[in-house]
């Protein structure tokens, strides 16, 4: 099945890039990145309405509509259609893409999930998706904490995860985030000449590589910073390429382009306003319709989300804290301040952004942001950005950073005040790489992008050998990824974790103790039963001992029970009148109640509190009840 779903799908990819390229007269490699914006899209609104399969009939449909395209036009359109197509999928700029996809695919589709916030949210959120074919209804997404988290890597991942719709694999997972990082670097591909294959190889291994200059969580975890940070640096080239395309491809991608953008995470929506400035900035005295028509796109995509998160209460902590400080007294400044500050200092001064020590440079927060200044001065010093375009990419590109940097440090002394690791320069230089990344990977991205697009005529006149002339563009890029990025980061994420991937296995499960594996064990012979298959995701009040609050094993069980949501308590039941617990599990949302057998082993104290709402014997641990609640009466009815 897996095989037949996988080429189908591949096949239909091929088929709407070549006639997109032809449409729109460009590069598949140009295409891509705005295929996968269309593709997200398409998958948002599917999945609103939890019908994400339906996916497959839209394939279907699309190559059907490029069939019938192809078949109502004349012969020589035909010819001139077929030639086109083969031509593009044989230019050097293409081939590269697909190898540097292929080879990725083969080599991570066996990773499997270890970093602790994909097992906090990415990770339980998407198999959630894969389960679910859709978002969860009200109350019941699978992580309570994270609930308005944005979801368009989410879909890419479910749609490469659903190529195998027998079994849940998170290797495919890692090869849609990937991929997806990967596409809208693409861009960078399009002067690769002449299928020189030294240039291509060495090309697709530097693209690889080259986010581990400044961040490093994307190699291990689902980070979607760094997947921002591809959609920001695409976007700003973008908005300054304008031989791509007609004028309606030109907006037309902006628009895509943010409104995944905002999609992507929740401070999308800060990229998608410095990225809504540079436009103005940059096509200042052009006509404001077009940009107004994709200023709006974002707020479309973004506003939606925000109403689907409302309706289906779907807030996150975060959300919450930063509300509460806008809005109430109820939090001030941290009274860390002063320290957070020094370790930003220290942090941002001297602490290197990748963490293993580098053969040749590397490059501190400041140091790569006085090297963007000076990247920028360069290519304008070298005329391949005239005086104008130089001073507004310059300004910007200090000031977005200065701004951003800021605004990271305030986030630290107000929404994560409490988390105390970031006290430290060793603590806070990993939050600077990685919510910084953005401004630094999509930065960079951007100006080699410049550089590459229109470097060449520079180095055409330039009295050097040959082949540097004709690849100096790409071999300068390549070389500036071998002295300043993190080997070792790329090496682990591409081909090193197979070695430690099943200790990473091992550890995973030894985070669940006996009292979680009875509890999946209950939901296995559920779904087996046809218990509560029929009502996947929906929300379990889960009821530890009281003074027990172990939240890191309610993280690694929560991603375990996707789709099912689990809310955690640890109660004392001995402290527990029957009427407070019955209205503390109203405040849960919870449609079934599960105790622990270790905090429901005296018959006396358990039957106290649920004696009175128990239907079909006396209460128990270690059974899942439904949850009947008519406002005034509440019952717990055993499911098995």
């Amino acid at each position: 099945m897996i095989y037949f779903t996988a080429i189908l799908h591949i096949c239909a990819v091929l088929i709407c890039i070549s006639f997109l390229a032809y449409v729109f007269r460009t590069d598949l490699v140009e295409i891509l990145p705005v295929f996968t914006c269309v593709l997200t899209l398409v998958l948002y609104a599917l999945a609103a309405v939890r019908r994400l399969s339906w996916i497959d009939g839209v394939t279907a449909a699309a190559v059907a509509a490029v069939g019938l395209w192809l078949a109502g036009r004349d012969k020589e359109t035909r010819r001139d259609y077929i030639g086109r197509c083969r031509y593009n999928m044989t230019r050097p700029s293409f081939i590269t893409a697909v190898f540097i996809l292929a080879a990725v695919a083969v080599c991570t589709s066996s990773k499997v999930v270890t970093w602790w916030d994909d097992i906090n949210f990415w990770a339980a959120d998407v198999k959630s998706l894969y389960y679910l074919n859709g978002f969860a209804g009200k109350y019941a997404n699978v992580a309570p904490e994270f609930g308005d988290y944005p979801p368009a890597a989410q879909l890419v991942k479910w749609w490469f995860l659903h190529l195998d719709p027998g079994v849940y694999r998170e290797g495919l997972a890692f090869v849609g985030y990937y991929t997806m990082n990967l596409v809208f670097l693409f861009p960078l591909l399009r002067r690769i000449k002449d299928g020189n294959v030294p240039v291509m190889f060495f090309t697709a291994a530097a693209l690889w590589w080259f986010p581990s200059i400044a961040e490093v969580y994307g190699y291990s975890g689902f980070c979607a910073d760094l997947t921002m940070a591809c959609v920001y640096g695409g976007l700003l080239f973008a908005i300054v390429d304008r031989e791509a395309g007609s004028g309606f491809f030109y907006y037309g991608r902006i628009a895509l382009y943010l409104s995944v953008l905002v999609l992507i995470k929740s401070t999308g929506f800060l990229w998608a306003f410095l990225g809504l400035v540079f436009l103005a900035l940059y096509r200042r005295g052009e006509p404001y319709r077009p940009k107004l028509f994709t200023a709006l796109c974002p707020v479309v995509t973004g506003g939606s989300w925000m109403l689907l998160c409302l309706l289906r209460h779907r807030i996150a902590r975060t959300t919450s804290t930063a509300v509460k400080y806008l809005t109430t007294d109820e939090y001030s400044l941290s009274g860390y301040k002063n320290e957070f500050a020094g370790a930003f200092i220290k942090a941002f001064v001297s602490s290197p952004l990748h963490k293993e020590k580098g053969p040749a440079v590397d490059l501190t927060p400041l140091g790569l942001y006085i090297c963007i200044a000076f990247i920028i001065v360069l290519l304008i010093a070298l005329k391949v950005l005239d005086k104008r375009s130089g001073k507004i990419i310059l300004g910007f590109s200090l000031i977005s950073g200065a701004l951003f940097y800021a605004i990271i440090f305030v986030a630290h002394i107000t929404i994560f005040a409490t988390e105390t690791q970031y006290l430290e320069a060793s603590g806070m230089i990993s939050s600077i790489e990685r919510y910084g990344a953005p401004f630094t990977v999509g930065t960079l991205f951007f100006l080699f992008c410049i550089w590459v697009n229109d470097g060449e005529a520079v180095l055409a006149g330039a009295r050097m050998p040959a082949f540097v002339r004709r690849y100096g563009v790409y071999l300068s890029f390549v070389l500036f990824v071998v002295l300043t990025a993190g080997y070792r980061t790329g090496y682990d994420g591409l081909i090193g974790y197979r070695h430690d991937a099943e200790r990473a296995l091992s550890e995973r499960a030894s985070m669940l103790g006996e009292e979680e594996e009875k509890f999946l064990d209950v939901l296995q012979e559920l779904e087996t039963d046809g218990g509560i298959a029929a009502d996947q995701g929906s929300r379990i009040l889960y009821i530890r001992k009281g003074g027990e609050p172990r939240w890191v094993n309610n993280s690694y069980l929560s991603c375990e029970a996707s789709p099912v949501s689990v809310v955690y308590r640890s109660i004392a039941l001995e402290d527990a009148p029957a009427d407070w617990m019955a209205q503390e599990i109203r405040d849960s949302h919870a449609f079934y109640l599960y105790v622990e057998e270790s905090a429901a082993q005296d018959p006396d104290i358990v039957n106290a509190v649920f004696g009175d709402m128990t239907q079909g014997g006396e209460f128990a641990g270690g059974v899942l009840y439904r949850i009947a609640d008519d406002g005034n009466h509440m019952q717990l009815t055993p499911v098995s």
